[in-house]
């Protein structure tokens, strides 16, 4: 069992536990009796928190999702009420405590003017009231529980259907770009360079289908699989482009969301690669105990873009996926001039 279930069990136990104790505040007692935790009062409230406590879970996992949310309002409402009427007299049954007694028969003509059954004990509803109050607490705090969850749960789906659509995004756009630095190599014939970087599509192309699928990934996969991205570009750069690239610090136990770094580092080679130009590209990647820094600049140069690549749909899509995933967890720092544009993201570990 993982760490946060061990830690929902031990809430839930606690508050079991402070629950089931309240009797020895709530239960009415005389002042100073020491004998008051032994009295019918005390072990009658004690007996109606139990059955408040598991009704308390039957409300949560079963008559909630399948009564209260299926619309089933009626039914519900019996179900509440009948709960109600067990909590507050079983208890007092099973403690010998009688709010009603058995009346002898009226005498011969005088049958209606006396019901059999009466209320003998006027101080009954007042000595429940407190259990009338909790048990309101408990049905009350189950729905709303309840609906806080469904609407987190709701939340979480929705985050996890748009962060689905933006990786949906990136990833061709990702894959592309590849393919063109293989296509460019092909042309030259040069078998061995071809196989090599076929090795490297492979294992980028493993990582984007598969580990590209989980919320989060081990550093040293991210930091892999970037390493193999610029080993592709280099391929194809001329040699009068200047690329400094990067990695100091360990990844050893960090994680990070998959193809987080790779659009800030995939458009400074989209914008900033022009062999008549002067281009530069610099990424470095520092880790540190509880975070990571990228920092990419590069040359504004002339570049002919293909229709899919105007727009900077990766960055924007890696922005989103920034405020969905590190929500208070990251800096993001864009700054450009007509000459320079660069890129400074702190990511902190969860």
């Amino acid at each position: 069992m993982d760490k946060p279930n061990r830690k929902y069990i031990v809430w839930h136990v606690l508050g079991a536990i402070v629950f089931l104790a309240l009797p020895t505040v709530l239960s009415p007692h005389p002042p100073g009796d020491p004998n008051f935790l032994l009295s019918k009062p005390t072990q009658r409230d004690f007996i109606a928190n139990i059955f408040m406590l598991f009704f308390f879970y039957l409300n949560y996992y079963y008559l909630i999702p399948k009564l209260y949310f299926n619309k089933k309002h009626l039914v519900y409402g019996l179900s509440i009420a009948a709960a109600f009427l067990v909590i507050m007299f079983l208890p007092s049954i099973l403690t010998g405590y009688m709010p009603w007694a058995i009346n002898p028969p009226p005498p011969h003509g005088f049958e209606g003017h006396r019901p059999r059954f009466q209320i003998t004990d006027y101080n009954f509803l007042p000595t429940i009231s407190h259990n009338i109050l909790l048990f309101t607490s408990v049905v009350l705090l189950s729905i709303l529980i309840s609906i806080r969850n469904r609407l987190l749960n709701a939340e979480k789906e929705r985050h996890t259907a748009e962060l689905d659509s933006l990786k949906a995004q990136i990833n061709p756009h990702f894959l592309f770009n590849t393919l063109n630095s293989i296509y460019a190599l092909a042309v030259k014939d040069k078998s061995n360079a071809t196989a090599n970087t076929l090795l490297k599509l492979s294992g980028l192309m493993r990582y984007m289908f598969t580990d590209a699928g989980n919320e989060f990934v081990t550093l040293d996969k991210e930091i892999g699989s970037i390493n193999d991205y610029i080993e592709l570009q280099k391929l194809r750069l001329d040699k009068k482009v200047l690329l400094e690239y990067k990695v100091t610090g360990s990844t050893t136990n960090k994680q990070i969301a998959p193809l987080t770094l790779m659009p800030f580092i995939e458009n400074a080679f989209k914008h900033g690669v022009n062999p008549d130009e002067d281009s530069h590209i610099n990424i470095q990647i520092k880790i540190e105990d509880n975070h990571l820094t990228l920092t990419v600049e590069n040359n504004k140069v002339n570049v002919q873009l293909d229709p899919h690549e105007i727009g900077g749909i990766g960055i924007e899509n890696t922005k989103s996926r920034l405020r969905l995933l590190y929500p208070s967890q990251h800096n993001l720092l864009l700054s450009e001039d007509e000459k320079h544009y660069s890129v400074q993201l702190t990511v902190y570990f969860t």
